[in-house]
């Protein structure tokens, strides 16, 4: 469940070849219930506001640029004492955070209290109803008892039923007493995604604090459906507030300050619930500015990125995209967005342009590997670099950053889970079709699918899919079934008396581009078309758009830890850990 701003209108294996009202959103059988709310935080008169920055210099004036970062970064801690204690946090973050469910209703809340008392939003819970239920991570539950509701204020209060005994690790979080919380502030946010199944787990997001007055904080961590009542903290890992809606773009995340929940709390015997505090705070606070792109990170991205342009045959298109450099002749990138591309060039951060082929591709994985024509200078030394990479478990709740560009990085993310398993989706071919003596004829399109996109025509024979001979319906299905919305088929076609090939991208089932708590109204922004069935990725909170997919996921330190594959979903990036990447590139030489 989440609460939502209304917008203004207006191939398998590796083979060779601005809101002006608030309203509520409620994961609700896939249904999001609207009601009228109060004015927006983010009025100018009552807020100030604050950005990410976002680092973009040219490599050439690299020297420049060392100064300015210099001058702008007052990060007195050192970095790896920063990632120790962010991925303490997270670790705290996820044992307090929970699911909550409510009649057909899905929300998340934090554990603030040993006896088991769970912070959360009233209009997570279902009217009339004295219970709840409460789901860990691991997929376990508890029953709970609903003991205070503030509609008002969207509070709410449950109490586990035997929360010593659940068999079922838990803590509960740090309660901020000092609310000192101000614009430009490092947070992290977590919750459970509506869309995702009991058991995988809650997702942190790394963010700032974009603007705050007494009753809500505005910030940059992505929430989606699902998340309201779940637990937003400072760079201490006290709790600050609780998710409420989501605005209209990704930087708009609303959530509710700890002086409303005290508020609301303050008539009952649980107002001293908000008192527990830790008796000292380790390191300084963090600000956005402490979590700039390092020079080293910037260089390192700068080297290994590429911008990769191309037309079809009848130079109709242009795709540009994003690949990663993995040695002096090869560049990785995403499969689905270069196929019925057949003339490709790369440009390098020097500005040189290289003419580049497909070379082998792994359609399970997305992956394509393109070979240049002639070698890359620092192709070799970004190679030997990979050879070194950790275990990609080690990045649970990492500082990273994405390439963006060929000379621009993004804001600093947080890797939200690793050894991750996207769930697959039904492909839609787009054709009805009818088997007839070993022919399998066309007898109906569908409006703007996969097949007539591709230019089949009803009457048309197929005769190989994938360069296998299909002669009946279930050699046709089985072949789609084993291949993902966004993937692309070749089709051999017999027309009057004319041999055809064609290449279709598959689709995503109709009824799913209404599937609210993954569109969320048109807040989640553009998605990858292929963005489902992935295994062992890894999982980060950096609104990419689709078309800066393909380039490099880097570290604190500037180590290239993966390939960004696909922008899943308002919160969720996918990245392929670089030891994925390069196994699968050495697979076929």
């Amino acid at each position: 469940m989440v609460r939502c701003a209304p917008l203004h209108a207006p191939y398998n294996s590796i083979n060779t070849p601005p809101a002006s009202n608030n309203c509520q959103a409620k994961h609700h059988k896939s249904r999001l219930m609207i009601q009228n709310l109060s004015p927006r935080i983010d009025d100018d008169a009552h807020i100030r506001k604050n950005r990410w920055r976002s680092v973009s210099k040219y490599v050439g004036r690299f020297v420049v640029f060392v100064v300015l970062v210099s001058q702008c970064s007052g990060l007195d801690e050192p970095k790896q004492s920063v990632q120790q204690r962010m991925t303490a946090i997270c670790h705290n973050l996820q044992m307090a955070t929970v699911r909550v469910r409510s009649g057909t209703d899905t929300s998340s809340g934090v554990i603030v209290s040993k006896s088991g008392l769970v912070l959360t939003v009233a209009h997570g819970l279902k009217p009339g109803s004295d219970t709840a239920t409460v789901v860990f991570s691991n997929g376990k539950t508890s029953n709970a008892e609903r003991v205070l509701v503030d509609n008002q204020a969207d509070v709410a209060l449950l109490l586990m039923d035997d929360a010593s005994s659940n068999e079922v690790d838990w803590n509960t979080l740090v309660v901020s007493v000092i609310e000192d919380s101000v614009v430009g502030e490092v947070v992290v946010a977590n919750g459970f995604p509506a869309r995702e199944l009991d058991g995988m787990g809650s997702v942190v997001r790394l963010g700032e604090i974009l603007a705050i007055d007494r009753a809500e904080v505005k910030t940059s961590c992505t929430l989606t459906s699902g998340d309201s009542g779940g637990p937003v903290v400072n760079s201490y890992g006290e709790l600050i507030g609780l998710h409420r809606l989501i605005g209209g773009g990704t930087q708009s995340n609303v959530h509710i300050t700890l002086t409303a929940i005290r508020a609301a709390l303050e008539k009952s015997k649980y107002r001293k619930i908000l008192t527990t505090h830790s008796s000292a705070r380790a390191g300084t606070k963090l600000s956005s500015n402490d979590l700039m792109a390092s020079p080293q990170v910037v260089m390192a991205a700068s080297r290994a990125t590429v911008a990769i342009q191309g037309t079809t045959v009848d130079s109709k298109s242009a795709v540009k995209i994003l690949g990663t450099v993995l040695d002096d002749y090869h560049v990785a990138t995403k499969l689905s967005e270069i196929v019925p591309y057949h003339v490709l060039e790369c440009q390098f951060a020097d500005g040189s342009m290289i003419a580049a082929t497909l070379s082998k591709f792994d359609q399970t994985l997305d992956l394509a590997i393109l070979k240049l024509t002639s070698p890359y200078k620092d192709g070799e030394a970004l190679n030997a670099a990979y050879s070194g990479q950790q275990n990609a478990v080690s990045f649970r709740s990492q500082i990273v950053f994405a390439a963006t560009g060929l000379t621009d990085i993004s804001a600093a993310g947080m890797v939200g889970r690793v050894g991750h398993n996207e769930p697959a989706l039904p492909a839609r071919f787009g054709a009805t079709m009818q088997a007839n003596a070993d022919r399998v004829l066309i007898t109906e399109l569908s409006p703007n699918g996969g097949a007539v996109l591709a230019g089949l025509q009803v009457g048309d024979e197929l005769s190989e899919v994938d360069g296998k001979t299909v002669t009946s319906l279930t050699a046709v299905g089985d072949l789609l079934k084993a291949r993902q919305p966004g993937d692309w088929i070749s089709i051999d076609i017999q027309r009057a008396m004319q041999q055809l090939s064609v290449q279709a991208q598959l689709q995503h089932d109709p009824g799913q581009q209404f599937e609210k708590t993954e569109f969320l109204d048109g807040r989640t922004g553009q998605v990858s078309h292929r963005r489902s069935g992935f295994q062992s990725v890894l999982q980060h909170n950096i609104a990419l758009e689709p078309t800066t997919c393909g380039g490099p996921l880097l570290d604190i330190d500037g180590h290239i830890v993966a390939i960004n594959i696909a922008r899943r979903a308002r919160e969720s990036t996918l990245a392929m850990p670089m030891e994925d990447v390069m196994k699968a590139a050495k697979r076929v030489e």
